[in-house]
């Protein structure tokens, strides 16, 4: 059995139910934490825009009351990301995107938004079940649920991967001459260089501290 690790040809990212609703009800009066938790979500937005990664984004049921996607993820939404309305807990119970799932043409995915006890347990149960390998970002994760630790500790067990958006950035850059939010970082051979790089885009040492709720 092979060691999972993140190959940038063949990982996609599934974001779900990043609503504001789901936001305002898990961080009341948690600022700090929230704005951790957002600009790290606007990071992996800008990296899976910019190394053009298979993006899907579900919306749970009623979306006139739960909201989309905040202002500032919206503003960094890539051109090419897939929305969906759910009505499932679980994403790839849903026939419309199970499709998407499967014509991404990839075999591992990075998950990402709430709730971690949920819906992220139960679309990664699905995504696990259908045969991808999936990488949870934990600190991109949040929920209502004050201790979620068991539901990440099933997931674990049932196979998913614990990750980070750091050490995913990191992975995907592979070496220091590929490093893309360091000046003179990017290799003149690596592809991506053809699109400029977010220059908004902060350093993964200088992100806010996360806290892990377990």
């Amino acid at each position: 059995m092979g060691i999972p690790r993140i190959d940038r040809s063949n990982i996609g990212v599934l974001l779900i139910d990043v609503q504001p609703f789901f936001l305002d009800h898990a961080f009341a009066d948690r600022d700090e934490e929230r704005e951790s938790l957002v600009m790290r979500l606007e990071h992996l937005l800008m990296l899976t825009d910019w190394m053009d990664l298979p993006l899907i984004a579900t919306f749970e049921k009623p979306v006139d009351e739960n909201g989309e996607l905040p202002d500032r993820l919206e503003a960094l939404f890539p051109a090419n990301g897939e929305r969906y309305v759910k009505n499932y807990f679980g994403s790839a119970s849903e026939p419309e995107i199970r499709e998407a799932i499967e014509r991404s043409s990839v075999r591992q995915f990075a998950v990402a938004g709430a709730e971690t006890d949920v819906c992220v347990m139960q679309s990664t149960l699905g995504l696990l079940e259908m045969g991808y390998e999936v990488f949870l970002l934990e600190d991109c994760l949040f929920t209502t649920e004050s201790h979620p630790g068991p539901a990440l500790r099933r997931l674990y067990q049932a196979g998913a991967i614990p990750c980070t958006l750091k050490s995913m950035a990191y992975e995907l850059a592979e070496c220091v001459d590929r490093i893309p939010w360091y000046e003179g970082g990017m290799a003149s051979d690596d592809p991506s260089g053809a699109k400029p790089f977010p220059e908004a885009f902060i350093v993964p040492e200088e992100w806010p501290a996360w806290r892990a709720r377990t």
